[in-house]
């Protein structure tokens, strides 16, 4: 017998302000949904780290300027967890230990 596993993958708050930023900024267009909707999604979990705690690992990434990818690394961190994503830069930067490429 076949056990289906479900796993929700867990995203960052500040993926989806990200989303809302380029959606405003005209960079992406999202058809039938919203970054409201997205964090409803249930095939992923939403996870709110301390802010704290959050903060304080985005501090020392120094090596990037966007506020984004600070919030994204750290959040990815701070949890121990592999950074899922298509960014090549953050794929170069980070290395196959910290990401999982898209």
């Amino acid at each position: 017998m076949l056990v289906e596993r479900q796993i929700r993958l867990c995203v960052s708050p500040a993926s989806l302000l990200e989303v809302q930023f380029l959606v405003e900024a005209g960079r992406i267009r999202l058809t039938g949904t919203t970054p409201g909707a997205l964090a409803d999604d249930p095939r992923w979990a939403m996870d709110s780290p301390s802010s704290e705690d959050w903060f304080r690992h985005a501090w020392g990434l120094s090596w990037t300027r966007d506020p984004f990818d600070r919030l994204i690394v750290a959040h990815a961190r701070l949890r121990g967890w592999r950074l899922a994503t298509g960014d090549q830069s953050l794929l170069d930067r980070l290395g196959p230990g910290e990401t999982q490429p898209l």
